[in-house]
């Protein structure tokens, strides 16, 4: 070989040793961000899920007994949801790797209908 190809191979040798390494971290990096759901992740959204129901609920304007009932009914609705979610969410997603677009849409949503959008996350 002359001097030329020597000093290129030992170059290209450098870079991928300089950058080898970054590439593993990265790597490395991407897969430890992504984690299973846990049991915190179902409770949060549980949460926010209900929080989200009660903003959008209608409750009654004038008060008595039957709007007293209508109001303990729209919270108790609202709780049926988190524990339902939260129930659902334990039994089928715990363990399984986490779609944090999903979870992260779901935690930033307002309204029940970003809610229902969420769901039609493309998985990552």
């Amino acid at each position: 070989m002359d001097e030329r190809s020597q000093t290129t191979g030992t170059g290209f040798a450098r870079v991928i040793a300089r950058w080898v390494p970054v590439g593993l971290l990265f790597i490395v990096t991407a897969a430890s961000c992504a984690r299973d759901v846990t049991e915190e992740d179902c409770r949060q959204v549980g949460e926010h899920l209900r929080e989200v129901w009660t903003a959008e609920a209608k409750f009654p304007q004038t008060g008595g007994a039957s709007a007293d009932k209508a109001v303990a009914v729209i919270k108790s609705q609202g709780s049926a949801l988190e524990e339902s979610w939260k129930t659902q969410c334990r039994k089928e997603l715990i363990g399984t790797p986490r779609a944090s677009g999903e979870f992260s849409c779901m935690l930033h949503a307002k309204t029940l209908a970003d809610v229902k959008a969420c769901a039609t996350i493309p998985e990552h």
